[in-house]
């Protein structure tokens, strides 16, 4: 039985550092992507404003 609930136990830390490790980078890399997105609208919107 208690080696059972240590390899639960293992098994949970073991997500919980693949997560911590995953999702942050997961975040940055949306948020680049968002960056990018946000980047060319505001490009475009400064070339209709030049065209004006």
């Amino acid at each position: 039985m208690e080696l059972i609930n240590q390899t639960l136990i293992m098994a949970f830390l073991g997500i919980i550092a693949a997560c911590s490790v995953t999702f942050p980078i997961l975040f940055l890399v949306q948020r680049r992507k968002q960056h990018k997105q946000l980047m060319e609208v505001l490009s475009h919107q400064e070339e209709k404003t030049s065209e004006d």
